[in-house]
């Protein structure tokens, strides 16, 4: 039966990059930002900076304010208004003070106030119309009236909204108390173009139609409630808000989020600024954000990781890990230590190279995916113990040689510069058989698929020969990599493993029946079934637990691939399927990709693929994992099921990917805050919610390895559940 295959098409993949003190900013005295085009200016007090390229240059200017309007860019020069072309800053009018705001209306007369008065371009002239309340700090005109002056709003941070009335025109005052308006500081306005008014204040945001009907901020079904510092409208409708909680965006009538950590230096946005190509640049105490958008494909995407894979993840032998940052935020300032699990995420990584490798006969996915399976060889080779495979190696060049738990290190007979790490667990041997299985289907040589062969026998043999345990050199069986029927069915203790390992041990024999070709490892998976019935601990092998634990979840899926693929018998696989339907049927909420792809590789049945595709897309380009803040949003739904067992509630939905803390596909999805304490009372109208399992933490000072990306996109590419 051919699976459907989805195009996903092209998607606005966001980037980021922080101007800094390092970029020679002077952070306490930017008052602003805006763009000629996709250039930005800031303005920081005496300078006037403009960046391009990476790069700051300053023009000296008393510049005290940037404002955009329609396609021009002006600036308070002390007391001029000026307009800036191509770095040129050229003086329009003088007046008695700063100007302060513009606002030109839909009827396109120009209104501007100054830190004291009301004005109208008549002509090339300003015409002053009225003075202005204490500490006024913005302007929105409608459009310019001749007889009364209803449609000219300014807000002020002491005396609230104010609209101009009257032939003997005068302000008439908003009041909390007898209007909808949310507070009696107004922070920012705008008039969209359909005439109605957007007020920020700092209590929300909410909407006037100029009469007497009030859109509350409480009434939009995400937006947050706390301070909305400035706002930008953009001529085709787009609309931007810079609050204490990040950034909102409003574009084709969905709310979206730019939250502290993957976007911001800090959640609190004092100024924003849009360039008609969609940068967005944003102010923040910490650094200005210059947020940009290109059009991709998915494929475009996988190109990028795969470069970063080869560049800032590949240790050692060609051994795939995550990358500790020296840093914040650098990935070029970055090493790359040994994991306790070298041999799990490499297989991974070769896996996708392998899936890549057959779809686009790409030398340099076959170059990749060999240096990572010959990597996850020598950890079998190096232990000098038959079949018994090492967690990692390393070198005595490399900063962390001799740390760790020394009981479990080492050092390797033949190169007392490499030491190993042992007490391997189930985890490793999951990387290993899966990564063995597909390199050999896909890649492999037929000197390859013998040398395959050769170590995959070596490990099973090991396994069977220790009573289905992995036996580390001192004699004593390692903690995890237990699969000996006594237990798995008999102790309580196993209780929980006993669905997980009794698919792995299924799987990996139908792994080595498959390179090998020996027939005794088909007789042990039978036996396995028929006497301990290892198969009916597979119906439901997900034990349901409030999805607090999910390490097991990644195995699982990793495990059923290759025990689907292999077994011949199909009503053995319609039983492997019901535990896989029942895992994803659980886990789906997760938006997984390579949870999806897994399930739409091996059935027929609907996987979710376009919500695969999306999640594909919303990851972060950089892979880093930065703090996240996000329990400010109305739209979030909390789980208290965990509280039961004394873990504080976590949501029941994740996060979109672009909002989440990067975690691998065996960290915890549902976390809402992480690295992100310090700014629990930013607003005090909501509680921070800290991650509720040990790593989940993030500090911006760690890069994760791309085959969260890479596995699922070239896995649903092969399967033909992706087309682009």
């Amino acid at each position: 039966m051919k699976k459907p295959t989805l195009n996903f098409g092209q998607f606005l993949q966001y980037d980021k990059v922080f101007i800094t003190a390092d970029n020679g900013i002077d952070l306490e005295k930017v008052t602003s930002v805006a763009f000629e085009e996709e250039t930005l200016y800031i303005a920081e007090g005496d300078s006037l900076c403009i960046y391009e390229n990476g790069k700051i240059k300053k023009v000296q200017a008393n510049v005290s304010k940037l404002f955009t309007r329609n396609g021009r860019l002006f600036a308070s020069v002390g007391n001029a208004l000026c307009e800036i072309k191509k770095g040129k800053i050229s003086k329009l009018a003088e007046f008695s003070a700063p100007v302060v705001d513009i606002s030109v209306a839909l009827d396109k007369s120009i209104w501007l106030i100054t830190e004291t008065e009301l004005f109208l371009m008549n002509g090339d002239e300003f015409e002053k119309i009225v003075d202005l309340p204490e500490a006024t700090v913005c302007l929105a005109a409608l459009d310019n009236k001749s007889k009364y002056g209803e449609t000219v709003y300014v807000g002020s941070t002491v005396e609230g909204l104010m609209s101009l009335k009257g032939k003997r025109r005068h302000w008439a005052e908003l009041l909390p108390d007898v209007t909808g308006v949310l507070s009696q500081k107004i922070n920012c306005v705008s008039i969209d173009a359909l005439g109605h008014l957007w007020v920020g204040t700092d209590n929300g945001l909410n909407i006037y139609d100029g009469k007497n009907y009030w859109f509350n901020g409480n009434d939009f079904y995400s937006v947050p409630d706390g301070s909305f510092n400035d706002m930008f409208f953009a001529e085709d409708g787009r609309k931007y808000f810079a609050t204490n909680t990040g950034i909102i965006t409003l574009v084709e009538g969905k709310i979206s989020y730019f939250s502290y950590g993957v976007w911001l230096m800090h959640p609190t946005v004092k100024k924003i600024a849009v360039s008609d190509g969609g940068a967005i640049a944003a102010v923040t105490e910490r650094g200005i954000s210059l947020i940009t958008a290109k059009e991709m494909t998915l494929e475009d995407k996988a190109n990028h990781y795969d470069e970063m894979a080869v560049k800032y993840f590949t240790r050692n032998e060609g051994y795939q890990v995550d990358r500790i940052l020296r840093k914040y935020g650098d990935l070029e300032s970055g090493w790359l230590p040994n994991s306790d699990n070298d041999g799990l995420f490499t297989g991974l990584y070769c896996a996708s190279q392998c899936f890549r490798y057959a779809v686009t006969k790409d030398e340099e996915a076959k170059k990749n995916a060999k240096k990572a399976v010959e990597a996850m060889i020598k950890l079998t080779e190096v232990t000098g113990k038959s079949g018994f495979t090492a967690r990692a190696t390393r070198y005595s060049h490399e900063e962390n040689f001799k740390t760790g738990v020394r009981e479990e290190w080492h050092i390797c007979e033949d190169n007392p510069d490499c030491e190993w790490l042992g007490e391997t667990s189930s985890d490793e041997m999951t990387g290993h058989y899966y990564a063995y299985g597909i390199y050999y289907d896909l890649v492999a040589d037929e000197d390859e698929k013998k040398k395959i062969a050769s170590v995959v026998k070596k490990i099973t043999d090991h396994i069977l020969e220790n009573n289905f345990h992995l036996c580390d050199v001192d004699g004593v069986p390692t903690t995890w990599a237990n699969w000996e029927p006594e237990l798995l069915n008999n102790d309580d203790r196993w209780f929980y493993e006993r669905g997980t390992n009794s698919l792995e041990i299924l799987s990996f024999l139908k792994t080595t029946y498959h390179v090998t070709g020996e027939e005794k490892y088909n007789e042990v998976f039978d036996m396995l079934i028929k006497k301990y019935h290892y198969a009916m601990n597979c119906i439901q092998y997900k034990v349901e637990d409030s999805h607090v634990a999910h390490i097991d979840d990644q195995l699982d899926f990793i495990n059923i691939y290759p025990l689907v693929m292999y077994t011949e018998n199909n009503a053995q696989k319609e039983i492997f399927k019901m535990g896989l339907t029942h895992h994803f049927d659980y886990e789906k909420v997760e938006r997984s990709p390579f949870f999806n792809i897994t399930y739409g590789a091996l059935t027929n049945n609907n996987c979710d693929i376009e919500n695969a595709a999306k999640s594909l897309s919303e990851m972060t380009m950089d892979l880093i994992r930065w703090p996240v803040f996000n329990s400010h949003r109305k739209d979030l739904v909390w789980d208290t099921e965990q509280e039961e067992m004394g873990i504080p509630a976590q949501l029941k939905y994740p996060l979109e990917y672009s909002a989440r803390v990067l975690v691998n596909y065996d960290g915890n999805q549902f976390v809402c805050d992480s690295g992100a304490e310090e700014f629990v009372d930013i607003n005090t109208k909501i509680v921070n919610r800290t991650a509720t399992l040990p790593g989940t933490f993030a500090d911006g000072m760690r890069a994760m390895m791309p085959y969260n990306f890479l596995l699922p996109y070239w896995m649903g590419r092969f399967h033909g559940l992706l087309g682009d």
